[in-house]
């Protein structure tokens, strides 16, 4: 599954920042929202508008560049790319699976974080229509703890929702443990990964998770937006019913466009919804960096800023929320009290370091095209703000 390009000798991470002009003049640490563009995804927007532009729009173009970025996502997801859909959103990968449950039988039902982020939390709460009880799990150290979903979880229990790594804390799921309780009763486990997808390992997770999805614009740096995706296990791939088939759906997209036939997919394909064709070009663009550094130097990259990072601003006095170790990730953040957030993010903007303020939290995001330097300035910027 090594493309061509994976097999050469990767570029050095150090460099990577050189790609992504916004560096130049600002420690940017909002990846968490969205990914910086890097060079190679401009020129491909430009090239292809400019296409566009002057002959018409290339859309079999886009359609082979959302192939490529298939591959290129299975690839760090370590699984084959019959397994991987191509969607618009989370929220549509857990509208897909809220749909495969139905009317919910006496005693069923779902369990959910009381806090998780709303794309992986309203398509589940819908489900109270259909007769489950939908139990949300208090957050314990900004995220869900396997002790505390063994709470909530029963032998009617048909679905465990939650993200790898939460968006306002960083907390790392054990995803393992939690499915291992979710397995035990027969529930499905779905997975959010916008916020580990492209930032951490995941393969060596995915065997205990049943569908897998991220959003393009974080980790993924397509800040662009317009194509997701989703991963489906062998276990639930051949059993969900793809209710929003259409041509793109079929085992021959471009040669499906009227019934009265219907040859859908027999691979995940059979999910994905229609592109954004320009949306995939810039996906394909900007997934080649994984090629281009290698994903396992990002994640140790990741791991090491990360580090220096959390270190760093206990040590100037605005120490993060502790996590153990096993559930840290790239996105650090640091209870603001009664400090103004809204304030302290647009002071740090003056001095041209960009954070975010998430659910009374400073959320700074690491990503590989940082460097000690923008850990310096962001801790210069606070000292002067404090």
């Amino acid at each position: 599954m090594r493309s061509e390009a994976a097999a050469t000798p990767a570029a050095d991470i150090r460099a990577a920042r050189r790609s992504y002009p916004a560096t130049e003049d600002r420690a940017y640490f909002n990846t968490a929202a969205v990914g910086l563009a890097s060079r190679q995804v401009a020129d491909a927007y430009a090239a292809f508008v400019g296409e566009w532009a002057a002959s018409g729009l290339d859309y079999v173009r886009g359609e082979a560049a959302g192939e490529s970025a298939r591959v290129s996502v299975a690839r760090l997801l370590g699984t084959d790319p019959a397994n991987v859909a191509l969607i618009p959103s989370v929220s549509a990968a857990a509208g897909l699976v809220a749909a495969q449950l139905g009317a919910a039988a006496g005693g069923e039902s779902v369990v959910i974080g009381a806090q998780e982020y709303s794309s992986n939390h309203f398509p589940w709460r819908q489900l109270a229509g259909r007769g489950y009880e939908v139990r949300q799990v208090p957050f314990r150290n900004g995220g869900l703890e396997p002790e505390a979903v063994a709470e909530h979880v029963d032998g009617g229990t048909r679905l465990v929702a939650l993200s790898g790594v939460q968006s306002a804390t960083g907390h790392r799921s054990d995803l393992s443990t939690i499915s291992a309780l979710a397995r035990a009763v027969g529930a499905l486990v779905f997975v959010d990964a916008s916020q580990l997808l492209g930032a951490l390992p995941v393969r060596d997770q995915l065997e205990h998770v049943d569908v897998l999805a991220s959003a393009d614009h974080k980790f993924l740096l397509h800040a662009g937006r317009g194509l997701g995706y989703c991963y489906l296990s062998p276990r639930v791939r051949d059993d969900f019913v793809p209710i929003n088939a259409g041509w793109k759906a079929a085992e021959v997209p471009l040669q499906s466009f009227f019934g009265p036939t219907m040859n859908l997919s027999p691979t995940a394909s059979r999910f994905d919804n229609s592109l954004s064709w320009i949306a995939a070009v810039g996906n394909e663009a900007a997934l080649a960096a994984f090629d281009e550094y290698g994903a396992e130097a990002i994640y140790a990259r990741n791991a090491e800023l990360a580090a220096l990072l959390r270190d760093t601003l206990a040590d100037a006095g605005w120490p993060p929320v502790t996590l153990p170790p096993t559930n840290q990730s790239t996105i650090v953040a640091v209870p603001l009290g009664d400090r103004d957030g809204a304030k302290v993010v647009a002071e740090l903007k003056e001095r041209r370091v960009v954070c975010a303020v998430r659910d009374g939290n400073l959320r700074v995001a690491i990503h590989f095209y940082n460097h000690e330097d923008d850990v310096e300035r962001l801790t210069r910027a606070l000292g002067a703000i404090a």
